[in-house]
C-alpha cells in the first residue's frame, strides 16, 4: 500500500444492487464486485490498481449508484479524479515494464517521473535506473530523472492557445486553456461531470 501514501481508507459503504443482479454479458469481462475487490485488496500493486479503476471508468460500472465518475472516486476511494488518473496511468507504464520481462515499480513517484518519458524510452529508462541502482527498493524519482534527460517529452508551449468561444440559444461558453496539450473535449467532460455532481447533491 505503499504507493497510496497516507490516503485515509475507502469509506464504507452500502451493498449495490447492480454488483447483485447484472451479469457481464461478456464472461471475459470481470464484474465491478471483482474490480472493486482488485482495488481494495491488490494496493501492493499499481498496475492492478490502474487497470482496475480504467475498467470501472470505461464501462461506467459506477452507475447508477453513483451519477458520475468523481463522485465514485470520492465517495467510494476517497481519490480526486487527478490522482486517480495517475494512477491509471501508472498502470499503463506497468503493463509495458512487465511486458519487457522487468521488475515493476512500487512507487507513483517511480510512474510519475517515467510518465514524462517518451513512450518508446520508458523500458530502456527504467531499465538503466535499475542497472545504476540494483534493485527497485533502491529506486527513487531522483535516480530515474539522471537517465531520463534526453528522452523527455517536449513540454507544452508556454504561450496559451486562443479561447475557443462556442454559443448555443440562449447560452455562451467560453473556454480557456492554458496549453495546447489540453483536449478541449477532455475538459468538457471534465466539466460535465463537475457539473452533474454538484446538481446530485442539490437534489440530496
Amino acid at each position: 500500500m505503499a504507493f497510496f501514501g497516507n490516503k485515509p481508507e475507502p469509506a464504507p459503504v452500502t451493498p449495490r444492487r447492480r454488483s447483485e443482479i447484472i451479469t457481464p454479458t461478456d464472461t471475459s469481462e470481470p464484474s465491478l464486485t471483482e474490480l472493486e475487490a482488485i482495488v481494495s485488496a491488490g494496493l501492493d500493486s499499481i498496475a492492478n490498481v490502474g487497470m482496475a479503476l480504467q475498467a470501472i471508468k470505461d464501462r461506467e460500472l459506477y452507475r447508477p449508484d453513483f451519477s458520475s465518475w468523481v463522485e465514485y472516486l470520492d465517495v467510494r476511494w476517497k481519490l480526486t479524479m487527478d490522482y486517480a488518473e495517475r494512477l491509471i496511468r501508472a498502470g499503463a507504464i506497468v503493463v509495458k515494464l512487465r511486458a519487457a520481462g522487468l521488475p515493476e515499480p512500487t512507487h507513483v513517484s517511480h510512474t510519475r517521473e517515467l510518465a514524462k518519458v517518451k513512450p518508446d524510452a520508458v523500458t530502456k529508462v527504467w531499465e538503466n535506473t535499475l542497472g545504476e541502482v540494483g534493485t527497485v527498493d533502491n529506486v527513487t524519482a531522483e535516480a530515474i530523472a539522471k537517465h531520463a534527460g534526453k528522452h523527455r517529452k517536449r513540454k507544452a508551449r508556454r504561450k496559451a492557445p486562443a479561447a475557443i468561444r462556442l454559443k448555443g440559444k440562449g447560452w455562451t461558453i467560453v473556454l480557456s486553456r492554458k496549453s495546447v496539450d489540453i483536449d478541449p473535449k477532455a475538459i468538457l467532460a471534465e466539466a460535465a461531470e463537475q457539473l452533474a455532481q454538484r446538481a446530485a447533491k442539490k437534489a440530496a
